[in-house]
């Protein structure tokens, strides 16, 4: 295969978006995507033994990436897709390192997109770790594409829209919600919010769908509450819940106890930047698009000359806001590449920009609302296991920051915090918030963890074989 101009990793809306524009410039473009389809979380495809008799059942996002994914396999002879292909690793002279087919290979690029998407936020507390405890993100794969229910006594907790796009799923696979556990409470300013929907009809007659759906079903939504602990045995038994003040600090004497053999925690998505921050890339530390995210300017250009990110890894806004950013990648990309000249790039990216500002206005009213307050981080106790894959505990990592460790690094260094299978990806958010707190400082004011390739688990033998793609 000759060298592609343009590589892409993630096949998701932004992935997806800024192929299709690339190509249809004339650019030449290889897609790497862990997934063996194309669609990312959001837009997640169905195995093909599955066979699709009722769209509606499977929601609105779906039927929307349905349009999406046709136009990119409507390209598929003018590009070159990759999956089942584990990005692992960036190096110097513009190579991607990524596993396909148990063999490590290396692909050169002369622009690239990074379009990972994001992770749900890992949030400590007392018996997250009993099985039933599930992400959001993980319930909603289950659902979507393998039709199986994750219990049968099913409660929701977090924050964000997530909650009821979920909850209306499990209704519709024939599930039981026995509750919505929202952390936010009863929105303050109104008129804030009818001011951001103006114009976003798609998007409130989702959210007035939604409602609908657990009105219908009757599950009840008990706002300005969290999770404080799950019981069990051998799996979770019991949630054990409780009212929150506006810093989401749990309310002494609230806490109440509902049966469940299913937990379903979504307070938000976490960035993926490993890759961007292997390629050098400048970062900054916004609270409500996630934490850290990569400074780019309005091309979704990086601070390094060539590399772009775009969608979620970039800041978590959501699929439509993903989408645009992609296009305006593809567009950029192809402009550097000599495709399209900068008037014709600026006409095609044009609507795409409009399109931003006008999903941002809502954007600022709902992150407002629903970005994680750091009562969330004050739930562990000192025998609550933090880092998964190591078993470290908090109480492990306060002594570790008693004995002089004060940033994510050196407490790697004292306890193997993130030296495990997810390289610090489920620990590290909640190690930034814990550290903060311990010093009473800003999360951004704590050094995150240095990733390393391999940024996700590769064998030796795998690595032992590398070879190149020609």
């Amino acid at each position: 295969m000759t060298d592609p101009m343009l590589v892409i990793i993630g096949a998701g809306p932004a992935g997806m978006a800024a192929a299709i524009e690339a190509v249809r410039a004339g650019v030449r473009v290889t897609v790497l995507d862990e997934n063996l389809r194309p669609g990312g979380q959001i837009y997640r495809q169905l195995d093909p033994s599955f066979t699709v008799t009722a769209p509606g059942a499977l929601g609105r996002d779906f039927q929307r990436g349905q349009a999406l994914v046709a136009e990119y396999a409507s390209l598929a002879s003018r590009m070159e897709h990759l999956g089942d292909s584990l990005v692992w690793g960036l190096f110097p002279e513009r190579e991607v390192a990524f596993l396909r087919g148990g063999e490590s290979q290396v692909i050169r690029y002369d622009q690239l997109i990074i379009a990972l998407g994001a992770y749900d936020r890992p949030i400590p507390f007392p018996g997250w770790t009993l099985p039933g405890v599930l992400t959001a993100g993980g319930a909603q794969r289950l659902v979507k594409t393998q039709r199986v229910l994750p219990g049968e006594r099913i409660l929701l907790v977090g924050t964000g829209p997530l909650q009821l796009a979920l909850a209306n799923q499990i209704i519709h696979a024939g599930g039981k919600v026995v509750g919505i556990v929202e952390a936010a409470g009863v929105l303050g300013n109104w008129f804030q919010l009818a001011c951001g929907a103006v114009g976003q009809w798609t998007l409130v007659s989702d959210a007035l769908h939604y409602a609908w759906g657990i009105t219908k079903a009757r599950v009840p939504l008990l706002r300005s509450h969290v999770i404080v602990e799950a019981r069990g045995n051998s799996k979770v038994e019991e949630a054990v819940i409780a009212r929150v003040d506006e810093e989401w600090r749990v309310v002494p004497g609230t806490a109440r106890t509902i049966a469940v053999d299913a937990l379903c925690v979504g307070y938000g998505f976490v960035p993926s930047v490993e890759l961007t921050r292997l390629a050098g890339c400048e970062h900054q530390y916004r609270s409500e698009l996630g934490g850290w995210i990569p400074v780019r300017d309005e091309h979704m250009g990086t601070t390094v000359s060539g590399v772009y990110a775009a969608g979620d890894c970039a800041g978590v806004a959501g699929s439509q806001v993903a989408l645009e950013e992609g296009r305006i990648a593809g567009i950029a990309a192809a402009c550097a590449l000599g495709r399209l000249s900068g008037e014709e790039a600026a006409r095609r990216a044009a609507p795409s920009h409009h399109r931003l500002r006008s999903l941002a206005r809502l954007r600022r009213v709902l992150d407002a609302i629903s970005v994680p307050r750091r009562g969330l981080y004050e739930l562990a106790t000192d025998d609550t296991v933090v880092c998964r894959c190591e078993e470290i505990t908090l109480g492990e990592i306060r002594a570790a920051i008693a004995g002089g460790a004060n940033d994510l690094n050196a407490i790697k260094r004292m306890t193997r915090s993130g030296m495990g299978t997810c390289q610090g990806r489920y620990c590290g958010p909640a190690l930034q918030e814990i550290v903060a707190r311990e010093r009473n400082a800003l999360p951004q004011e704590v050094v995150p963890l240095n990733p390393r390739p391999p940024i996700r688990p590769v064998s030796i033998a795998a690595l032992a074989g590398q070879g190149e793609l020609e």
